[in-house]
């Protein structure tokens, strides 16, 4: 578990400070683009803020949230860059990388859970 968390915490973390301070490496200078991708790059900080906080974690209730809300946000988000791509407008890699984090705290997610 602590390697996902670590693979996450910097994954969310590099997103999020490519989203809040250099957004048009993404997207072109359009101001509210721009604007809603510096929202988005806040919200990675965010996780990648929780998962950092969570590695020191070693009691199983506390843990549960945290996995929960990295299940839930890996697994949407893979779900609308799968729509996206339908639509042309997604890359399949960052499909892949939601993907694998969506299935890897889902299963940790799980065992704990079943450790009860």
């Amino acid at each position: 578990m602590q390697i996902f968390l670590i693979a996450n915490t910097i994954f969310e973390v590099g997103i999020g400070l490519i989203f809040l301070l250099f957004p048009t490496l993404v997207l072109e200078n359009n101001a509210l683009s721009i604007s809603l991708l510096r929202i988005i790059g806040c919200g990675a900080l965010g996780l990648g803020s929780l998962s950092f906080l969570m590695l020191d974690l070693t009691d199983k209730k506390a843990l549960k949230p945290g996995l929960i809300a990295l299940s839930i946000f890996h697994s949407l988000a893979a779900v609308s860059q799968i729509y996206s791509f339908l639509n042309s407008s997604a890359n399949i890699f960052i499909i892949i990388i939601h993907s694998l984090f969506a299935v890897s705290f889902i299963s940790i997610s799980w065992q704990r859970i079943r450790e009860k």
